[in-house]
């Protein structure tokens, strides 16, 4: 079972990120063809300007603070 799924909100991890590719929407999922959870490949868009490839290990879940009205 894939960590992310299709329309989640994910941000790269490591510090060396351009600000542009930081954030994105996970588009399609790619089990890997093994069976290794952490090799499941992720397309991401970057606000439509960049369409990339990440494996699991290199994303993490962006988690939104609820709303404080």
């Amino acid at each position: 079972m894939s960590e992310f799924k299709v329309g989640g909100v994910v941000e790269r991890a490591g510090i060396l990120i351009p600000d542009y590719m930081k954030r994105g929407t996970i588009i399609r999922v790619i089990p890997n063809k093994d069976g290794i959870e952490s090799f499941t490949e992720y397309d991401v868009n970057f606000d439509d300007k960049v369409i990339a490839g990440f494996y699991q290990i290199q994303l993490r879940l962006v988690k939104f603070a609820p709303n404080s009205e």
